[in-house]
C-alpha cells in the first residue's frame, strides 16, 4: 500500500515533535516552560464552560455552512468594538483559525503559486501552503531591527509572476511584533501595487502589552477587495480544544468561493 504524494510531502509539526521530549523531562522531575504549542495561560472564561455544561438542545443538528446567524451577530459586535466594520454574511465560522488558513489559501491560490510571509513564521502555514499546492517565498526579519516589517524593496525582490498573496500575522506569533500604521499602509501600497491578496492572521489581537494601537488589514482603505482576514477563539478566551474559528472578507466572490469548501 502506497501513500499519496501530498500525504509524503506535507511537512510535520515541528511544534508537536517537542512534546514527547517535554513529557520525558516531566517524568523525570524537570520543570518545563511550554514554548512549543500556543496553548494560553489564561483561564477559560466560565461563562463558556457553563455554556457547554447546561447546553439547552435535544438534537445537535447541523449548522448552516457559514455559522449560525446569531453568533455571526455577535461577532460584528465584537470587531465593531476595533472599528472594524463588518455585516454578519460578510463573516464565515470555520473549525478553528487553521482551517480558516487553509481555506484562505485553497480559495485563492493555484497550484505553482506563491504567497508571501514574513520569516519567522507560524510553522504550519507551510503545510497548509503544500496541501494547496502553493509555494512560500519568505522575507526575513531579525532580532537585531526589532521584527519591524522589511523594506518595500526586500518585498519586491520576492514577487514574481505567480505571487498571488501576502500573509502576515498581526501581532506576529512567534515574535510577538506589533505592526505600527506606517508599516501597515507600507503592505495595503505593495498589496495594491500587485494587485494581490492581503491574508491576515489576527488570532493574537488582545495580546498587546504596550500603548501601540492595533491596525487591523481591515481597517486599510481601498484594499475591500484584497483582505481576508483569520480569526479564532482560542487564544483570546483559552478555548483551543472547542474548535471555532472564522474568516472575515468584504470580497463578495472570495465570500462566495469559501461557502464552497
Amino acid at each position: 500500500m502506497e501513500l499519496s504524494q501530498k500525504a509524503i510531502q506535507l511537512p510535520s509539526s515541528p511544534i508537536r515533535k517537542l512534546v514527547p521530549f517535554a513529557d520525558q523531562a516531566k517524568r523525570e522531575g524537570v520543570h518545563v516552560y511550554h514554548l512549543n504549542i500556543g496553548q494560553p495561560d489564561i483561564k477559560t472564561p466560565e461563562c463558556g464552560l457553563d455554556a457547554l455544561r447546561n447546553i439547552d438542545r435535544k438534537i445537535l443538528e447541523y449548522s448552516p455552512s457559514d455559522g449560525y446567524i446569531g453568533f455571526r451577530k455577535k461577532l460584528v459586535g465584537y470587531y465593531a468594538g476595533f472599528g472594524i466594520n463588518l455585516e454578519p454574511d460578510q463573516i464565515l465560522v470555520t473549525t478553528g483559525g487553521s482551517e480558516a488558513v487553509l481555506l484562505s489559501f485553497m480559495a485563492c491560490l493555484n497550484p505553482g503559486d506563491e504567497i508571501i510571509v514574513t520569516e519567522p513564521f507560524y510553522a504550519n502555514y507551510k503545510s497548509f501552503a503544500t496541501f494547496s499546492g502553493a509555494v512560500i517565498k519568505t522575507v526575513r526579519t531579525s532580532i537585531e531591527e526589532g521584527f519591524r516589517l522589511p523594506s518595500v524593496e526586500a518585498f519586491e525582490e520576492q514577487i514574481g509572476p505567480r505571487t498571488k498573496a501576502i500573509l502576515i500575522c498581526n501581532p506576529n506569533n512567534p515574535t510577538g511584533y506589533l505592526y505600527t500604521r506606517e508599516e501597515m499602509m507600507q503592505l495595503r501600497d505593495i498589496v495594491k501595487s500587485h494587485n494581490l491578496y492581503l491574508i491576515a492572521d489576527e488570532v493574537y489581537r488582545e495580546f498587546v502589552y504596550t500603548d501601540a494601537p492595533y491596525v487591523s488589514a481591515l481597517h486599510l482603505e481601498g484594499l475591500e477587495e484584497n483582505v481576508i482576514l483569520v480569526d479564532s477563539v482560542s487564544k483570546r478566551f483559552s478555548e483551543c480544544g472547542i474548535r471555532v474559528g472564522c474568516i472575515c472578507t468584504r470580497n463578495r466572490a472570495m465570500r462566495d468561493a469559501l461557502m464552497k469548501f
